[in-house]
């Protein structure tokens, strides 16, 4: 524990100048207002962004029942044609990102610093018709590189609600598309954005997968106790070098009781290509988080065997102390077999300037001895964001 502190110290101190840097980027940033507007799918309910975020883009209860019931509330009761809407149900993110880099590789050390516009993501989607039948949920993402801009399909589904049960529960729901796959709250969607090594290294959790998909969610509710289910089961394509693409299969449960304590499951089996040939591979995670007053602790643990076996430890904290104060933790040890451990530890600062526009500050260090995550043997990164969504 003593040489773990040293080593922290001695590298904020290293990091003082990165610092500084970042906080007159910030200082001149937040001199122009923002406008205050809503997501659209904050206009559609009515309410600013924190009726279904916990700590943005990270869902609450509220807002994984929206999202599981095809981004309806059965409150609601009914939804609009298309040709009713009085706008287009769309939305923009922009993100500007100050980076420092120091690293460690074969005994070189590297520094570096860069600003950059991170994406500007646009979003479109919603649940269409009177009984919000089919929902549809799309982003296209640009990303600044050096020789311009990526443009890249971030996500688009639809989905056909209420296949059985009553309208607007999401009792059985068809999707297919693209989208992330992982548990409702832990999940590659996360408000400490540095990437989980659960996802990362060992891809348990996945981004930008398409799948075909069934779907569900069930609530019970008592006199003392509500208990809600949700579950998917679905064929995801892999990268093989067969032209059978849907080689992947994957299924996924949990409960969330009182909205407040959430477990869930999920596995994962299939094909992808490694070393020029088809291998199988199998992904499992199990986690469960809490939220306690102002105050959520996630805990996980996620293995995959694809030719080696690793498995990845994970606690994560999440601290709201104010409306516009949001601070958080996370700490992850991986352990691939016949490889040194990896160690990675994220701290993260939020200041919301609006419901929908906030500043975000994260330090990010990574030991890596072995390269058992393909990166560096010793990593600090500092990242400041300026991020809106209108």
């Amino acid at each position: 524990m003593r040489a773990f502190l040293r080593r922290a110290f001695k590298r904020a101190a290293n990091c003082a100048v990165p610092v500084v840097f970042c906080t007159i980027f910030l200082s001149v940033l937040l001199s122009p207002s923002l406008s205050d507007a809503y997501p659209f799918f904050s206009r559609q309910v009515g309410r600013d962004c924190t009726f279904c975020h916990s700590v943005f883009p990270k869902l609450n209860e509220t807002g994984r029942m929206f999202r599981s019931g095809g981004y309806r509330l059965s409150a609601e009761a009914e939804w609009r044609e298309v040709k009713d809407l009085a706008s287009i149900p769309a939305a923009i993110e922009v993100e500007v990102e100050a980076a420092y880099n120091d690293l460690n590789t074969n005994g070189a050390n590297v520094k570096s610093s860069d600003l950059k516009i991170e994406e500007i993501e646009l979003f479109a989607g919603g649940a269409f018709g009177k009984t919000g039948r089919v929902s549809v949920n799309s982003a296209i993402t640009f990303e600044e590189t050096e020789s311009g801009a990526d443009v890249s399909i971030r996500k688009a589904f639809l989905q056909v609600n209420d296949l059985l049960g009553p309208t607007g529960e999401g009792r059985l729901n068809l999707r297919a598309g693209k989208w992330d796959i992982g548990l409702p709250f832990v999940n590659t969607i996360a408000p400490i954005s540095n990437r989980y090594l659960a996802e990362a290294a060992l891809g348990v959790l996945s981004i930008e997968k398409k799948a075909l998909e069934l779907n569900g969610t069930f609530t019970s509710e008592g006199e003392t106790l509500t208990v809600t289910h949700r579950w998917a089961v679905g064929a995801s394509q892999e990268d093989v070098l067969s032209d059978d693409k849907l080689k992947g299969a994957y299924a996924l449960y949990s409960v969330t009781f009182q909205e407040d304590y959430s477990l869930g499951a999920l596995v994962r089996t299939g094909e992808e290509a490694t070393t020029g040939v088809d291998a199988s591979y199998t992904r499992y995670g199990v986690a469960g988080e809490a939220e306690l007053g102002p105050t959520i602790l996630t805990l996980g643990y996620f293995r995959a065997d694809a030719g080696t076996e690793a498995g990845d430890f994970l606690v994560e904290a999440l601290w709201l102390p104010r409306a516009k104060v949001k601070l958080g933790v996370r700490y992850e040890y991986l352990k691939e077999d016949g490889s040194q451990g990896v160690s990675s530890q994220t701290l993260m600062a939020r200041y919301n300037i609006l419901s929908n526009a906030y500043i975000q500050a994260e330090c990010r260090l990574l030991t890596d001895e072995d390269h058992v995550t393909s990166t560096n043997e010793d990593e600090t990164k500092l990242r400041a964001f300026l991020v809106a969504v209108f």
